[in-house]
């Protein structure tokens, strides 16, 4: 009988330098994880395949994260390092100011290569922003991803969470859209929007890119 191949045990991949400020890695589909109803949905969409927040992930990446924060440290950008464990942790405390934190640095693009698509996607509009759909407005919905780095965390989860979709201090790259607090009291939730996606298990390329200053 054959055996199901649990590639979260392979060896890691390699981060491909596409030009002085993007990186690529390859990733693969999970649309069906990161939508379910529970153990954090819509709120991890770049993990690391062999990290312990994998099963929640729209995109299981073939790299690590320490090896995407390596190659982006080697475009020259510096991670903002401003959210401590802290900000996750006290997520439940009212008069903890930790949670309300933004995740801090350099603006960066995120961006899918979808087979038989001519063009990169942006991560965006792959995603349904609940909060953005209400009307509240650009200024508060949808994505402003930052270079976080947080690498002294790492040890803490050894998550792999290489992009998450709030100010998280386990992410690479987070958010400053939306904070810990913002999830932890349900302000919005992040969904894939599955007809614009290829099958689960479906093989992507992600492409990361350094923005101009804002």
């Amino acid at each position: 009988m054959a055996v199901a191949r649990d590639r979260a045990t392979d060896p890691p991949g390699e981060v491909v330098r596409l030009s002085p400020t993007a990186i690529e890695l390859t990733a693969r589909v999970a649309a069906g994880s990161f939508n379910r109803r529970f153990l954090m949905p819509g709120y991890h969409a770049i993990v690391w395949r062999g990290g312990t927040a994998a099963h929640a992930a729209l995109f299981r990446a073939d790299v690590t994260d320490l090896q995407v924060l390596d190659a982006l440290e080697a475009l020259g950008a510096k991670p903002g390092d401003a959210l401590g464990m802290a900000t996750w942790e006290e997520r439940k405390d009212p008069r903890s100011p930790a949670p309300d934190q933004v995740i801090a640095g350099p603006p960066v693009e995120v961006l899918v290569r979808l087979p038989g698509k001519p063009q990169l996607v942006p991560l965006g509009d792959l995603l349904e922003d609940r909060d953005q759909a209400s009307g509240r407005g650009p200024a508060r919905g949808g994505l402003d991803l930052r270079f976080g780095g947080h690498r002294a965390n790492v040890p803490k989860w050894h998550s792999g969470c290489i992009v998450c979709l709030y100010s998280c201090p386990g992410s690479k790259i987070g958010n400053a859209r939306y904070t810990v607090r913002d999830y932890t009291k349900n302000e919005t939730r992040f969904r894939a929007r599955t007809e614009l996606l290829p099958p689960d298990g479906t093989k992507v390329g992600i492409v990361v890119r350094l923005s101009p200053a804002r």
